[in-house]
This record gives structure tokens, C-alpha cells and sequence, in this order.
């Protein structure tokens, strides 16, 4: 490892810088110079800031031969707000003509199927119908939304184009009368809106659980 001496001299040679020269930087003699790169004595504090600054290396260098390592810069990824508006936005444009495409389509679907007399078939365009206007129109939870009109208007219908009748399942007596499909559909028609009042909550939960302020 070399001495102190060692690596003033070194340096001076590097920056191509005579004994004289260094010398009338640091305000001292040449002898005085000769000394430091001797060994023969050691540079003061104010000299060896002066000499770290004229190299440009760190005092900690000049007397234990280290380098002073700098940290590589850590970058750091932050979102642009204008650019995730301009993202929404788009999407919301998305969603709307999304949404004025499959409202149109579905719907004259809807109303063919409702002329011809296909009442129960007419429930799948219906509800794909209601959902691109609640696209279109932007709301929150299409989804839901859509499954409960669909839900409300097939069990006000059903009764006036099919036999089903979601109470069978509290007459027992029907089950020995062969309305056992009949009594299947009840069953689900009920399991479908504990499904939809569950789902209802889930969405919800935010607003109907809402933590009181604390004041």
C-alpha cells in the first residue's frame, strides 16, 4: 500500500505539475513539498483541503488511499396525473360507444324477438341492451345494475308467459303433482336474488359501512 508521500507525488505527476508549481498553489516552499513527498513530514489540515481540492480528490484519499465510493442514483417512477386523466377519459369514450353499439343492436334484437312472440328468449338481448346504455350513460356497477332490471322485469313477466311461480316452493303438496321442474325454478329464481342482494352489499359496503368521523 503507499504512503502518503506516495500518493501526493503521484497525483502532482498526473496533473503534470512540477515540485514549483504545487508549490506556489499551496503558498509554501519547494523543500516543503519534497518533505510531504518524502515522508518526512506530513501536510497540515488546511494544506491537505487545499491539496484535495487542487487534485480533486477527497482528503480520505490523500491520507488512507480510499476512494470515496458515490451511490448510483436511484430513480424513482411517478405517474403523470395529466396522462392518467387523458387515459380515463379515453376509456370512458371507450365504454361509451361501446356501450351505444350494444344498446342499439341488442335492443332492435329485443323488440324482433318481442314481435315473433319469443318471450322467454328475449330476456338475454334485453339485459345485454340495458347494459350498453348503462355504459353508454357511464354509471357506476353496469354489471349490477344490469342483473337487477333484468332480475325485476323477468319476475314481473314470468308469470304471463310461463307457469312458473316462484311461491310454489312454499306449497310442499305441488311436488307430488309433477311440477317438479316448475318447483326447480323457484328455487333458483329465490337463490338469484340472494346471489344479487349479496353482491349488492359487497358493492356497497363502502357506503352502507361508512366509519363514523372522528371529531
Amino acid at each position: 500500500m503507499s504512503s502518503i508521500g506516495e500518493r501526493i507525488y503521484d497525483l502532482r505527476n498526473r496533473n503534470n505539475m512540477s515540485q514549483g508549481n504545487l508549490a506556489d498553489k499551496l503558498d509554501v516552499s519547494r523543500q516543503t513539498i519534497s518533505k510531504w513527498e518524502n515522508n518526512m513530514c506530513l501536510p497540515e489540515a488546511e494544506k491537505l483541503l487545499q491539496l484535495s481540492e487542487i487534485f480533486g480528490v477527497s482528503i480520505d484519499y490523500i491520507l488512507k488511499g480510499k476512494t470515496i465510493v458515490e451511490p448510483e442514483p436511484v430513480y424513482i417512477y411517478v405517474k403523470d396525473p395529466d396522462s392518467e386523466n387523458v387515459s380515463k377519459h379515453n376509456e370512458r369514450i371507450v365504454r361509451k360507444y361501446v356501450g351505444i353499439v350494444l344498446a342499439i343492436i341488442f335492443g332492435i334484437i329485443s323488440i324482433v324477438l318481442l314481435i315473433l312472440g319469443g318471450y322467454v328468449l328475449t330476456v338475454i338481448p334485453f339485459a345485454v341492451a340495458v347494459l350498453g346504455v348503462l355504459l353508454a350513460k357511464d354509471a357506476k356497477h353496469p354489471w349490477l345494475i344490469t342483473c337487477w332490471i333484468t332480475y325485476i322485469t323477468g319476475l314481473v313477466s314470468l308469470p304471463f308467459f310461463t307457469s312458473i311461480n316462484p311461491f310454489m316452493i312454499f306449497y310442499p303438496i305441488i311436488y307430488t303433482e309433477g311440477y317438479t321442474l316448475h318447483l326447480l325454478w323457484g328455487y333458483g329464481i329465490w337463490a338469484a336474488l340472494a346471489i344479487l342482494i349479496l353482491c349488492t352489499v359487497k358493492a356497497k359496503r363502502g357506503y352502507i359501512f361508512r366509519p363514523k368521523d372522528k371529531n
